[in-house]
């Protein structure tokens, strides 16, 4: 149902060596019928990193905090850091949703509480 018209290998590679929105956007759209989607998280770093694209490092946010979806007090400390950091990075790009996030829960990068803020976001 969500699957592009252009074939999904050809999308990786558009975001991977063209950094592509477009490209990157619908390969978003296809992961949504992935069983695993969380192997987007791949795409997103990469998107983020590379291409400086502010939904990209939402996604890192997104994908990280949704893999323990199921018991958010089993992040670990080091995906939590990653996660708060990626929020950040994607809220002083304007991020709509994620500057919201930030400015609601008042989040801000520290390394000991970083688990802390991404359970109060999900509490």
């Amino acid at each position: 149902m969500n699957q592009p018209l252009t074939s999904v290998v050809d999308l990786k590679k558009a975001v991977l060596y063209e950094g592509s929105k477009e490209a990157y956007d619908a390969l978003s759209t296809a992961y949504l019928d992935y069983t695993f989607q969380e192997e987007f998280l791949l795409y997103a770093i990469i998107m983020a990193n590379k291409y400086e694209y502010p939904q990209a490092y939402f996604d890192v946010y997104f994908w990280l905090t949704q893999t323990f979806s199921s018991d958010i007090n089993n992040i670990d400390e080091s995906s939590a850091n990653l996660a708060i950091e990626y929020l950040i990075k994607a809220s002083e790009k304007n991020h709509r949703q994620a500057k919201e996030i930030v400015e609601e829960y008042a989040i801000v990068y520290n390394e000991r509480k970083n688990k802390e803020q991404i359970l109060k976001i999900f509490e």
